[in-house]
């Protein structure tokens, strides 16, 4: 469970990076921030220098598959498709690795806080890298879900705009009135936000899901809801920004049930 913390850590750590870095070489900065992270954090916790090798392919394949530019989405189901495999096999050779030992386990139990005392340093490691990871490559993530979902990204639709029907020649005998010009049919524009928000929101119903409160977690679900029924309720574009939300939202949510999940699993 050890290197699914890790994993899950350098991706997230590559793909903020990634993503404040918009120009061509972006991408080789990010794979190199995610495999320092990766070798640093592996040498801390006792795992086999081998394993670094490992991650450089996985990070920059999971960089590669995702790239908003190329305007590919099925490139993007694979990786994520790879992730879960590698999260699943991880899970399950996880006893075979032994116990994490080194210097930042050591550092852990030093900490002067006797609530981590009933932490174990796994839980620890896969809440931080989860939490990490629920920034930016959950955002990855559901974009790709939503792009899927549509044949073109908002980001990239073009406004178009129906014909003019112009009128006849006017004769002195007759009156021709030319027909009134439809306008562009409704369009349906992405909110930047939602890169901000959506993050900050799987961020705080995690941490409701660690810490048993459910109840809270149903008020802010439904609490959304509510806040998204008037724009919801007036759309204007054949009900696609109700799929648009639930198809963001549940996806969103699935990935905090996985991390939640892997916490739990080791606590």
């Amino acid at each position: 469970m050890i290197l699914v913390a890790l994993l899950l850590g350098s991706l997230g750590i590559a793909d903020l990076v990634r993503r404040r870095l918009p120009f061509s070489l972006a991408i080789w900065i990010a794979t190199a921030a995610g495999v320092l992270v990766f070798l640093f954090a592996a040498d801390g916790v006792g795992l086999d220098w081998w394993w670094t090798p490992v991650a450089a392919v996985a990070i920059s394949g999971w960089l590669a598959a995702t790239r908003e530019d190329t305007g590919a989405h099925r490139a993007g189901y694979w990786a994520v498709g790879a992730l879960a495999v590698a999260i699943v096999a991880a899970v399950v050779a996880g006893p075979s690795l032994g116990e994490p030992s080194g210097a930042l386990v050591d550092w852990y139990s030093a900490l002067p806080y006797p609530g981590l005392i009933a932490i174990p340093f796994t839980a620890a490691a896969l809440t931080a890298g989860g939490l990490v990871f629920l920034f930016e490559s959950s955002n990855v993530i559901v974009r790709l879900a939503l792009r899927g979902e549509r044949s073109s990204s908002p980001d990239a639709a073009v406004p178009v705009t129906a014909p003019v029907t112009l009128a006849p020649p006017r004769r002195w005998w007759r009156r021709t009135v030319a027909a009134p010009a439809q306008g562009p049919p409704p369009q349906f524009t992405e909110l930047k936000g939602g890169r901000f928000i959506g993050p900050l929101e799987r961020v705080f119903l995690l941490a409701l899901v660690l810490t048993g409160q459910f109840t809270a977690l149903a008020a802010v679900i439904a609490a959304k809801g509510i806040v998204r029924f008037p724009e919801i309720s007036k759309d204007d574009t054949g009900g696609s920004k109700a799929e648009y939300f639930l198809v963001g939202s549940f996806a969103s949510w699935a990935l905090i049930v996985v991390v939640a999940t892997l916490v739990t699993l080791v606590a």
